[in-house]
């Protein structure tokens, strides 16, 4: 089981020695093949996520091409997808509770920690409460056209996901009045250092240090 607090300090290292390289080496996919293989259960999950974010990425890549500068676009291409790949392996299955944990634990500040907590937190109503709206659409036959009836419908929908978010906030915020929140959210459970956690970041230290395999384009 790889560790939160690991986890972040192996992402941080990968992702900000990554972005100083100019040339593509095979060396610096060592990091998320091994994760890879560790958790290869994940492979599949994180190969769906990385489809999606490669609508962004392709248009960032496409610009470059048509300065003809084929070799930034390939390592736009590989660099952006080897850190989200990695990310996403890392971050398995993980909860926001002990993401928010993992970073109380590195130091981050009580306050900006909160904040990812609840801001997460809020994502997740607002997905929730668009499934269900969805859902209700979808059982009344509700199809989307180009008219002005189907514009009124999704100016409903935002209108009605502000007003949950505010009503959730509202009850957030008694709820943890009540359990007398002093702005941190504390950490239950102490995280080992385990060998995994060890390998994981010599196989990032090995990456970004040992240019071996360059291509050339």
């Amino acid at each position: 089981m790889i560790s939160g607090k690991f986890a972040f300090i192996a992402i941080f290292l990968y992702s900000f020695g990554l972005a100083f390289f100019e040339n593509i080496y095979l060396s610096m996919f060592l990091a998320p093949l091994l994760v890879s293989i560790l958790k290869h259960e994940a492979i599949l999950t994180a190969l769906k996520k990385l489809l999606f974010l490669n609508i962004f990425i392709l248009f960032v890549c496409v610009s470059a091409v048509l300065n003809e500068e084929y070799n930034l676009a390939l390592l736009i291409f590989l660099r952006s997808n080897a850190i989200l790949f990695f990310t996403f392996l890392l971050f398995y299955k993980k909860d926001i509770f002990e993401i928010t944990s993992s970073l109380s634990s590195l130091g981050v500040s009580p306050k900006l920690s909160s904040l990812f907590f609840f801001v997460a937190k809020f994502i997740f109503i607002i997905k929730s409460e668009f499934k269900t709206i969805n859902k209700a659409l979808k059982a009344r036959n509700f199809h989307p056209k180009s008219n002005f009836f189907t514009y009124k419908i999704f100016a409903n929908i935002i209108g009605m996901l502000v007003i949950k978010c505010f009503q959730r906030a509202d009850k957030l915020k008694k709820s943890m009045l009540l359990r007398n929140f002093q702005g941190k959210i504390y950490q239950n459970r102490v995280e080992v250092i385990s060998k995994i956690d060890l390998i994981i970041v010599v196989s990032v230290i090995f990456s970004l240090t040992c240019n071996l395999g360059a291509i050339k384009i």
